[in-house]
């Protein structure tokens, strides 16, 4: 890895990606802990089935509600005092649940704990994108993706274990107290990349927060066909993974009769194949393009989710026969996710704390709105439907992509045309 384009140090910077990981590992965990203990908190709360896959979708809302504003705040005030603000919000929210009442207090609370989400993309990411060049920038948001995978693989069985020993509350405190910790981390060691000089003499300016520029900027990014094409992809390609994360306790636990613990067994094949996607992607990065990497994985991702509807009707709808088919496409996803954020974040000059909040907020909208889907799709309990659904998914993904490719070389041919035009004119 190279040094970073800022004046501070590798090793500076890498406690900062340290402790970023970690507040973004407890976003995920607070979730992923949670699940196989939503049939314990319906049930004390006497509340109905359906909130199981509501709290998810909540806490996703929670994670698209504040991008807008962000952006255009942290380009304007800075990257480091917002992401503080965004911790502390989590590090409440997250105590504040152990103590809810009611199935409505749980829920609440959740869509304020979920805003914290949208610190870790709109300005932890942005900052890492800023201050390296964009292969280091894949490569070691490619690693922090893989720590922060292992929150799906940990989660449910840190979740069911802290149920057992303590109650469903307990993992609200526990993840509380280690959300205390990321804040300290990131209070020490978070640089300030907005408005710093980089080595090479330029410096990221800051962007005024005069309505006229926010909303100059924001119609630049809605009017970016390619960039808002990018954002709908990014939410399309986690759409089957959030919707297992929602709907899988309802399938493993209730439907199938399973325990806790075989939920959490049932977890590993999706979120393995996550992590072994971010670390070929690692490799892959030193023989192909960004484009290539993203067509590699996302061939993997369509092929991974209709291998899942294949084995699932010839197996007569065994869950068990899901798993496959899905851990190809935690596979594809892995490979794909990091390089399409560059991308797309790339596909315009707005600002980038800007337009990774626009990219978030679509994309987390996209998945929240799939969740919900998902959820109305398996009313009938039925496993094939749940496959037929996120195969489906796959394939809208694939033709999306598609879409993107062709309107970036669009783009691009539009920008080179104009650029010989006013060459001519000049001449």
């Amino acid at each position: 890895m190279s040094h970073p384009l800022l004046s501070i140090s590798r090793q500076h910077v890498l406690y900062f990606a340290g402790f970023l990981v970690l507040y973004q590992f407890l976003t995920y965990i607070a979730n992923d802990m949670i699940m196989p203990g939503m049939i314990h908190v319906v049930n004390t709360f006497h509340a109905k089935e359906s909130a199981i896959a509501m709290s998810l979708t909540t806490y996703i809302l929670g994670g698209a509600s504040l991008q807008l504003f962000l952006g255009p705040l942290s380009d304007r005030f800075g990257r480091r005092p917002v992401m503080l603000i965004g911790a502390c919000l989590f590090f409440v929210c997250t105590l504040l649940i152990a103590f809810s009442n009611s199935m409505e207090q749980f829920l609440l609370i959740r869509f304020f704990e979920g805003m914290g989400l949208c610190f870790t993309g709109v300005i932890g990411y942005a900052t890492l994108q800023e201050i390296f060049a964009e292969m280091d920038a894949v490569r070691l948001i490619a690693i922090l993706a893989n720590i922060s995978a292992l929150a799906p693989l940990l989660g449910p069985l840190a979740g069911t274990t802290v149920i057992i020993y303590l109650s469903w509350r307990g993992i609200f405190i526990i993840i509380a107290a280690l959300a205390l910790v990321a804040l300290w981390g990131l209070w020490r060691f978070m640089p300030e990349p907005v408005g710093a000089i980089k080595r090479d003499g330029q410096t990221i300016p800051r962007v005024s927060l005069a309505p006229s520029v926010i909303i100059k900027n924001y119609k630049l990014l809605i009017t970016n066909n390619a960039f808002m094409l990018g954002a709908i992809v990014l939410g399309l390609l986690a759409v089957p993974c959030i919707a297992w994360i929602a709907i899988s306790p309802i399938i493993i636990i209730t439907d199938a009769k399973l325990s806790m613990l075989d939920y959490a067994l049932w977890q590993l094949p999706l979120f393995s194949g996550d992590i072994l996607g971010n670390y070929y992607l690692r490799k892959l990065t030193h023989q192909h393009s960004i484009k290539q990497l993203i067509l590699i994985g996302s061939v993997i991702v369509a092929a991974g989710l209709l291998l899942a509807y294949l084995l699932l009707l010839l197996s007569g709808g065994n869950f068990k026969w899901l798993l496959p088919g899905l851990s190809i496409y935690g596979f594809g996803m892995g490979i794909a996710c990091g390089p399409l954020n560059r991308y797309v974040l790339f596909a315009t000059p707005v600002s980038k704390g800007t337009a990774y909040a626009m990219i978030s907020m679509v994309s987390m909208s996209v998945q929240a709105f799939g969740v919900e889907i998902a959820n109305y799709v398996y009313t009938n309990h039925n496993n094939a439907s749940f496959a037929a659904y996120c195969a489906g998914v796959g394939l809208v993904y694939l033709a999306t992509i598609a879409g993107l490719f062709n309107r970036m070389r669009q783009a691009q041919f539009e920008t080179n045309e104009a650029s010989a035009v006013s060459t001519l004119t000049v001449a």
